[in-house]
């Protein structure tokens, strides 16, 4: 069984752990769905920024937020 750790990728390359023993990840535009073993969800806003299969990660570059005078 293959079960992977989401990252998301933070300022200066920092990696913070989302999601342990994820077994599926869905896409849909730019929300990220991860599920781990156990069923439980966690959803995140970002872009997927690498898999790899070999070491079981997965890394996650978070959506940037704009504030209210950045032009849309």
């Amino acid at each position: 069984m293959c079960l992977s750790t989401v990252y998301e990728l933070g300022a200066a390359g920092v990696k913070r752990v989302l999601c342990e023993y994820t077994s599926t990840i869905a896409v849909a535009g730019d929300t990220i769905t991860m599920t781990d073993l156990m069923g439980k969800e966690l959803c995140v806003t970002g872009t997927l920024q690498s898999v790899d299969l070999v070491k079981n990660t997965i890394i996650i570059r978070p959506r940037e937020e704009k504030s209210a005078g950045d032009p849309p």
